[in-house]
């Protein structure tokens, strides 16, 4: 068996200062989910949310982009990401209200 050599030397690594720690990452990816707007009357009601994306990731066509969904597609990402990485996605999208109007008369 051939003897190895072991190299031992460091990695040179720059000094890092309080930006480069703390500065905003060079890459990002930000979604915001907010803006419900309940759509619809009596059984056919339904809520959207607003999701805004600003990203600088070069796969991204669009820099920044808004689109409304119903909490239904949520589920249903959810599900389709917790399947592909059988992690939990329990904290994805808007959490699901239940409200019922009684009228008087």
């Amino acid at each position: 068996m051939a003897d190895a050599i072991a190299d031992t030397r460091r990695l040179y690594s720059k000094p890092q200062n309080l930006n480069d720690a703390y500065g905003p990452p060079s890459n990002f990816l930000e979604i915001d989910v907010g803006d419900p707007q309940t759509v619809g009357v009596g059984r056919s009601r339904y809520t959207t949310y607003e999701i805004r994306l600003k990203t600088n990731l070069p796969i991204f066509k669009l820099k920044e982009s808004c689109v409304r969904r119903r909490y239904s597609d949520f589920e249903w990402l959810r599900g389709e990401l917790e399947r592909e990485s059988k992690s939990c996605w329990s904290s994805l999208g808007p959490e699901r209200t239940v409200s019922s109007h009684v009228s008087s008369g």
